[in-house]
């Protein structure tokens, strides 16, 4: 009898709104749904491609601002607004940005900031907060020592950032006689050929990336989301055995790093710069190569109150929840 009740005090609080929290949808890339304007005191500049998620706990957002052309005075705040490419540009989210540090490399900078506040408006204010308690109640009640802490305010941002649908890519790395291959949602272009990307720091993978220094990504097919997600277990491994993985691979350009058949595209990137932030460990590099294979929709991940509202707003069809592939 409890458990009828708890779904149904949860249908009534929630409502469209009770989705998983990460929903795979397939799209073009670059994708085209969600626009990023970092606003400051000289307007706006779009950072849809420059930014990156890099690190859960303490919340951390990274951009190259150096090539930015608006100007502000030092300690004006930073907002990020995030709004719909169509449907008027409707803003469904805006966050403000306190300056945490800086990542260098090879004289370009990668700003890092904390977040301060978040606004969300996919959702009336008071289903929000219903959601957003609800969640918390599942994060306490399901794991009592969680691998990465969250706040409330973490998680709101992470809701935020995720409005913007992110593509999963498959990471491959060897160093010496080990390799592995692994998911990845964190991580964004910079601009002028760099990159960034985070990766969980309590888990084997991020010693290893460091370790070897150079990595390929390649992008997937929607269409092969399952089998990505099936290789999240791989973050806590040092070395897989490439002939067990369940597809085909092909050696990349440039490293001869073994890569998906199906990969749609693929960047090939020396690590130039690590920085251990806190859950997360960022890493900054520079493409060495990047080449497009094949056209198709790639795998994308977006957030579940995103979701909720396209479903209301365009009528698109549910599309299958995928456990989260980034958190890791």
């Amino acid at each position: 009898m409890i458990r009828p009740a708890i779904k149904a005090i949860k249908q009534l609080a929630l409502g469209d709104a009770d989705l998983p929290q990460q929903c795979a949808i397939g799209l073009l890339d670059p994708q085209a749904e969600i626009g990023i304007w970092l606003e400051r005191s000289g307007g706006e500049v779009e950072v849809t491609n420059n930014h990156v998620v890099a690190c859960a706990f303490p919340f951390t957002v990274g951009m190259e601002l150096n090539r930015q052309p608006t100007t502000s005075a030092p300690g004006t705040p930073l907002f990020l607004n995030v709004r719909e490419r169509h449907g008027g540009g409707r803003l469904l989210a805006n966050v403000q940005l306190r300056k945490s540090g800086a990542l260098t490399a090879n004289g370009r900078e990668l700003s890092l900031f904390h977040v301060q506040s978040c606004n969300h408006y996919c959702l009336p204010r008071p289903r929000l907060w219903a959601y957003e308690l609800y969640q918390s109640f599942i994060r306490r009640r399901s794991n009592k020592d969680p691998e990465i802490p969250m706040s409330m305010r973490a998680a709101r941002a992470m809701n935020v950032f995720f409005i913007c649908p992110r593509p999963v890519v498959l990471v491959s790395v060897k160093h010496e006689e080990n390799g592995n291959i692994f998911p990845m949602n964190l991580f964004g272009a910079i601009g002028n050929g760099y990159f960034a990307f985070a990766l969980n720091t309590a888990r084997r993978a991020a010693p290893f990336v460091e370790r070897a220094g150079r990595v390929v990504l390649s992008s997937i097919p929607i269409g092969q989301a399952e089998l990505a997600r099936q290789l999240g277990k791989n973050h806590r491994k040092d070395s897989v055995d490439w002939n067990q993985l369940p597809f085909a691979t092909t050696a990349s350009t440039e490293f001869d790093f073994p890569i998906p058949q199906f990969a749609l595209r693929v960047r090939e990137m020396e690590i130039e710069a690590v920085r251990n932030l806190g859950s997360h460990t960022l890493f900054f590099a520079r493409v060495i190569r990047d080449e497009r294979r094949a056209e198709g929709l790639q795998f994308c991940v977006i957030h579940g109150l995103y979701q909720a509202w396209r479903l209301r707003m365009s009528r698109v069809q549910p599309e299958k929840p995928v456990e989260a592939a980034n958190h890791c």
